[in-house]
């Protein structure tokens, strides 16, 4: 439940000062959680900052780490040391090398920045535009967040900053002053397994990595859903000894739907005899610009993915005052959906560029003509299709998408995913392809250790994008993309023809959430799938795309603001609050 700024520096005379960080650990905190005191500790040459609540975060020094390890591990603060194993993000300094490091699947973002002078590194982009003091707008990051709601495979919002790979480690050499990066490829080397001993392996594997997550540190709750993922652990995590508080979150409809998320999650609590709560997330009756606002601040731009948090955050936000301070979750990377083309594999895991479905010119003007594939993430000669998908699944959507969705609820509580392990990922690394596909051997292990309650078809706040037919958010939409800045990153015709969009009607033929629920009952799950991979890429509509532009706006508006916090300060000693 906190974000960590870590900053070290070469003179004495160009040390960061106390009220600075404060300063900027009170700019990127959400409203509800300023009232939590930071964890500053500042040394001669290098300082660290956990932005409050600090919860279940670990410190030692200027050295810490968020999230929470596989087993446990004694020297995880010195430099040079082992890197844990487990779902982390993890900064350690000696007083004359720091390192930076992430964890095997990529599961908590960290970004960095080096000037002559200063290193800074931190969970928020926004914490480091604050530290710069300026802005320098990557246009690749507006064109990957327009084409795939993301920041696609490496860029920031701004020029100057970098994100630290998957299972990566980044030394700072003090002295010489130089940064070494070593990252590791995510390579899948598939063998002949019969499918009884794969079965046998993996659960091991599983049970060990599970039971050996160290939840010591704090109140770790565990959102329990209807699927596969969450019962599985929840089976191993009871085995174990462990008797988490359960809980699920959604619309209120969707606790008496049968099928639903809701429904399935109360019985699967029930039989384990746990407590298990029932949370609300309704959408927030505020206007939609400070929905977004608190979003943006929090996620600090990431993903799109603005429809579970129509509450304000609200839900999140309570989870400190609960006595919660972390969260186990159920992220996982068994196999992704069946695909039918390079093409099929790269979109589906989120990683869309502007040329899948814009004209050429466009799609140049918008990019700056900086957005492109890496060559490590292109498909290799020796690849299947299923190899290539599911290498992209390890690659980007763990460590971009899933990751991002981390960042919103960062702020307020800890992650930890133990599916997520790093020997769980190198053994999935070994599976065949049809074991892998649409996680196969692990929904058969998932159905071993079951109880007899079905699975849910459907989500508990399964509205999807259906809010952005709405006149309140039609109207933001609208006058969003009608600012300044908008007028300066997009295309005339382009915000033309998404400003008409947003005028028309939703399709009258467009399936009500109760006819949703009532096809998923009765057409089979493998059925709608097989249509789906048939079917190939789902390209962006209209909407979806105004969602986008308008979020860039609102949060290269926000960055602005961050750049402008530390100058203000000097100006002003006792400066008044700048909003976020």
């Amino acid at each position: 439940m906190s974000n960590l700024i870590y900053a070290c520096w070469r003179d004495p005379e160009d040390a960061l000062d106390e009220a600075s960080l404060n300063r900027v650990a009170d700019r990127i905190s959400p409203v509800e959680t300023r009232r939590h005191p930071h964890h500053v500790v500042m040394n001669r040459s290098d300082c660290l900052c956990l932005t409050g609540p600090v919860g279940a975060a670990i410190s030692e020094g200027t050295s810490a780490h968020l999230g929470a390890f596989e087993g446990r591990w004694p020297e995880w603060h010195a430099p040079g040391a082992e890197l844990p194993d487990g779902t982390f993000a993890l900064v350690r300094s000696n007083g004359a090398r720091t390192e930076v490091c992430s964890d095997f699947a990529g599961s908590r973002t960290l970004w960095y920045t080096q000037t002559g002078k200063h290193f800074f590194a931190s969970t928020s982009q926004r914490a480091l535009v604050c530290l710069l003091e300026g802005l320098d707008l990557d246009r690749s990051a507006v064109a990957w967040f327009l084409s795939s709601g993301s920041l696609g495979p490496s860029a920031a919002w701004d020029k100057r900053l970098s994100r630290l790979p998957r299972g990566a480690r980044l030394e700072l050499d003090w002295m010489h002053w130089r940064l070494d990066l070593h990252a590791p490829p995510a390579d899948f080397h598939p063998r002949r397994m019969l499918a009884s001993d794969c079965r046998h392996e993996l659960m091991g594997i599983l049970k060990e990595a599970i039971q050996q997550f160290d939840f010591s540190s704090g109140t770790w709750a565990f959102p329990l859903s209807g699927g596969y993922d969450s019962r599985f652990i929840l089976s191993l995590l009871y085995e174990g000894g462990l008797r988490p508080q359960t809980m699920t979150w959604g619309l209120g409809a969707s606790l008496s739907q049968p099928g639903n998320d809701a429904f399935v999650a109360k019985r699967l609590a029930g039989h384990y005899g746990l407590p298990h709560d029932y949370l609300l997330t309704e959408a927030s009756e505020d206007p939609p610009e400070r929905v977004v606002d608190a979003f943006l601040s929090a996620s600090g731009g990431t993903t799109d993915q603005l429809y579970p948090y129509l509450d304000g955050l609200r839900l999140w936000s309570a989870f400190p005052e609960r006595g919660i301070d972390g969260v186990i979750r159920g992220d996982e990377g068994f196999g992704w959906i069946p695909v039918n083309s390079a093409q099929h594999a790269r979109t589906s895991v989120g990683m869309m560029v502007l040329a899948d479905f814009m004209d050429e010119a466009t799609a140049e003007q918008i990019a700056d003509g900086k957005q492109w594939i890496p060559e490590n993430l292109e498909r290799r000669e020796d690849e299947t299709i299923a190899v290539y998908r599911d290498r992209l699944y390890h690659s980007f959507r763990i460590p971009i998408g899933l990751a991002a969705l981390n960042d919103v609820k960062a702020p307020f509580v800890e992650i930890a995913s133990p599916l997520l392990s790093r020997r769980v990922l190198e053994f999935v690394r070994e599976m065949p392809d049809q074991f892998r596909t649409d996680k196969g051997l692990f929904k058969d292990l998932a159905r071993s250790v079951s109880p007899p309650v079905p699975y849910a078809t459907m989500g508990a706040d399964d509205d999807r994008n259906g809010y952005l037919g709405s006149l309140a958010y039609s109207r933001w939409l609208g006058d969003e993309l009608g600012t300044e800045i908008a007028h300066s990153l997009f295309p005339t015709r382009f915000r033309e023809s998404l400003l008409a969009g947003i005028g028309r009607a939703p399709s009258p033929w467009a399936p009500t959430r109760s006819l949703r629920a009532a096809l998923k009952r009765i057409i089979p799950t493998p059925w709608v799938r097989a249509v789906r991979a048939q079917m190939g890429p789902i390209l962006p509509g209209q909407r979806l795309l105004s969602l986008r532009s308008s979020l860039i706006c609102r949060m290269v508006r926000l960055l602005e603001e961050d750049s402008r916090l530390l100058g203000a300060l000097r100006e002003n000693p006792s400066p008044t609050e700048i909003s976020s």
